[in-house]
């Protein structure tokens, strides 16, 4: 078995969430999951059954996944989770901690929201249907929304979409001008709403569009995709790929990859299956 369908959310989510997407798998062997690359996003997830482990290691039932660098879930059997899938730097307006702890971490929903993220698990785990779930997670967002949402950290949120929709026709120089902030001020502002300099992340949002488009369209032939994505030369690609994912695109591009991964064809609005 194996499953992989997405779902819009709520409208009133619509504007920090890309997706809510529920992935089950069964074999008979132990299999191994997509390599999880740097991105920009967070994303949320909620374990049906047995929790996934990384490095040995049992993940909580209900934790984030904030990846700035590589990783890979150890083998498993039978997967079965909910992920809720933030745009980039959404979820600060979610939870008080702050992406540079949240980075390449696994906070719990109960070490994120204390006793409201026990009763949502105690929610979920009384509700069997896939549906159900859902709505019970996407009403709890809804709710710490209300709670840690700050109206003084909104102008970053038009900041950060124009670095990463824009990373490739925008200098930080310019966006930080456009924003009426000093140099200084921005990427003092940048580095502590989200957690890394504003470099850096442009440098992950360029890898991620790059890797995305190459992913979902089987191209294995990469030169005019990342030259039309700001890279210098094939040079310039391959030593930041290597600086991101510790491979060499020859290493990674491999036909299982491109036939799994965890990237997603853009959402309609009724709910969509992906190969993952």
């Amino acid at each position: 078995m194996h499953n992989n369908i997405s779902y819009k959310p709520s409208s009133c989510l619509s504007k920090y969430i890309d997706r809510i997407y529920v992935f089950e798998k069964s074999s008979c062997d132990y299999f191994e999951l997509p390599s999880v690359l740097p991105g920009t996003g967070l994303e949320l997830v909620f374990h049906i059954d047995k929790p996934l482990s990384v490095s040995n290691k049992e993940l909580p039932k209900a934790h984030i996944v904030c990846p700035r660098k590589m990783f890979n879930f150890n083998k498993e059997r039978n997967i079965s989770f909910i992920s809720v899938r933030f745009k980039s730097g959404a979820f600060r307006h979610f939870s008080s901690i702050p992406f540079s702890k949240l980075n390449d971490n696994y906070y719990s929903v109960q070490s994120l929201w204390g006793k409201k993220g026990y009763e949502l698990l105690s929610k979920l785990e009384n509700n069997t249907k896939i549906e159900v779930k859902i709505k019970e997670i996407q009403l709890f967002l809804e709710d710490v929304f209300n709670n840690y949402h700050s109206k003084k950290n909104d102008k970053w949120d038009s900041i950060i979409n124009e670095l990463y929709y824009n990373f490739n026709s925008n200098t930080i120089q310019e966006i930080s001008k456009k924003s009426n902030l000093s140099l200084r001020q921005f990427e003092r502002g940048f580095k502590n709403q989200f957690g890394i300099t504003a470099k850096e992340f442009q440098k992950i949002t360029r890898f991620q569009e790059v890797i995305k488009s190459l992913l979902l369209n089987k191209n294995p032939d990469y030169l005019d995709t990342i030259l039309d994505n700001g890279y210098f030369d094939q040079s310039h690609f391959i030593k930041e790929f290597k600086s991101l994912t510790q491979k060499t695109p020859l290493e990674y591009f491999t036909n299982e990859n491109f036939n799994s991964h965890f990237y997603h064809n853009s959402i309609n609005k009724k709910p969509v299956a992906n190969t993952v």
